[in-house]
């Protein structure tokens, strides 16, 4: 059968099927909020990352670029990772505060959470103008500036996992009983987003790695996921801690490459 005039072909259309899986992803993660239901709620949001980041690779695979996808590309990161995660923490805070009849700081707490998803809109509407016509270099490849928008909804996710690693282990809730800390942790994340600071791109980095090794990695992988079946907070925790110390080290490569 000929292809219809202006159709696209289901392998063009792959990546914007993707991105939209991501999008209700990130609705869904406030609904769950809404209900209560907050590991579900995260979950959703990570879920949301990992389509966002195969929605790119097969766009790069399958070299199915259009001006389309990449506007709703950067509407959907702004809900799934700017409006959700916002909303869901501000939920999370929500309840222990009108608990004690402390309403009046909600207006206050309010704030951050603006903050964070204004900084997202922001992010992304420069990561737009600086990438709109420009053929990418060594640099631009290996580096984003300011930490990206999915890096940056689970960094501010990360005081939600270490509660429900409290709660694993019987542990009474620590950060939704002092939401002032998570507050500011959020303003913080929200100044790593608009920061000029050079992060790494991890979508474009190669590993070489020696065949006599290789058995290495795959047991390390093994384990990895493993870890994750058993104590999948835990290990989503460590991650976001690794990534947030390493974004000092990206600095320093950043600076040293550029010498």
């Amino acid at each position: 059968m000929a292809k219809q005039p202006g159709s696209l072909s289901l392998p063009k259309l792959l990546p914007n099927i993707f991105t939209t899986i991501g999008l209700c992803s990130g609705l869904t993660g406030i609904r769950f909020a809404l209900e209560k239901e907050w590991e579900n709620a995260v979950l959703c949001i990570l879920v949301a990352a990992c389509f966002d980041m195969i929605d790119g690779l097969s766009a790069r695979l399958l070299k199915a670029f259009s001006r389309f996808g990449a506007e709703l590309d950067s509407l959907a990161d702004t809900i799934s990772f700017g409006v959700a995660p916002s909303i869901i923490t501000y939920l999370y805070i929500r309840e222990p505060i009108k608990l004690v009849e402390e309403d009046f700081l909600l207006e206050w707490y309010w704030m951050p959470i603006l903050l964070f998803a204004a900084c997202n809109a922001f992010r992304l509407a420069r990561f737009n103008v600086m990438h709109l016509g420009e053929s990418e270099t060594k640099s631009t490849k290996s580096y984003f500036t300011g930490v990206p928008a999915p890096a940056a909804a689970g960094l501010l996710l990360m005081p939600l996992g270490f509660d429900f690693i409290l709660a694993r282990f019987g542990q009474d809730s620590f950060l939704s009983n002092y939401p002032t800390c998570i507050v500011a942790w959020v303003a913080l994340v929200s100044v790593l987003m608009i920061s000029r600071l050079p992060t790494f791109s991890f979508r474009n980095v190669r590993f070489n790695v020696a065949r006599n090794k290789a058995m290495l990695v795959l047991l390390a992988v093994c384990l990895g996921v493993a870890v994750f079946m058993k104590e999948k907070w835990i290990f989503l925790f460590s991650l976001g801690t690794l990534y947030f110390f390493s974004i000092p080290y990206s600095c320093w490569t950043h600076r040293k490459d550029s010498d």
